[in-house]
């Protein structure tokens, strides 16, 4: 090759190299990014029978509380997440039947300006008038997605089934 088509190619040649090395680097991120959640391990912890808190790996901790208790079935109720020493960037609550099949129920928590977060949740009414549902609280920080499992009844609780 002569050495002055070598010059001419060399700058497309280190564009093409430069461009394949964000190409690899940035899928390497989004595979950082899309690592698999933790679950935190917690006690069992009844959402309807007061606030919830797990305990972090770094000394802090999240909590969840629901008010009001009892929750009434197919009743607007708030969801309230406090936490200390834990940069947490977003949350959101997952509802599942746990003894009947009522879909999976998603519901962002919003960001307090006082700190924490917090939602309106209204989950579906069940024929019996209560409800048991696996709860999952789930949090993002700046380097992994956590989760805490809680239970949750709505409704009368003597009569819970679905």
């Amino acid at each position: 090759m002569k050495p002055a088509l070598i010059r001419q190619s060399l700058p497309h040649v280190l564009i093409v190299a430069l461009l394949i090395g964000i190409v690899i680097v940035g899928s390497r991120r989004d595979l950082v990014d899309a690592a698999a959640p933790r679950v935190l391990a917690s006690p069992p912890c009844r959402l309807d029978g007061g606030p919830c808190r797990v305990k972090l790996d770094r000394g802090g901790w999240l909590e969840l509380t629901v008010t009001p208790r009892p929750v009434p079935a197919g009743t607007p109720f708030v969801a309230s997440l406090a936490l200390s020493d834990a940069d947490v960037r977003q949350a959101e609550l997952e509802f599942e039947g746990a003894d009947m099949n009522m879909g999976l129920f998603r519901q962002v928590l919003a960001p307090r300006p006082s700190g924490g977060f917090e939602a309106s949740v209204t989950l579906p009414i069940c024929a019996t008038g209560a409800m048991r549902w696996r709860t999952r609280l789930v949090v993002r920080t700046a380097g992994e997605t956590l989760i805490a499992p809680f239970d949750l009844t709505t409704g009368e609780p003597s009569r819970a089934g679905g």
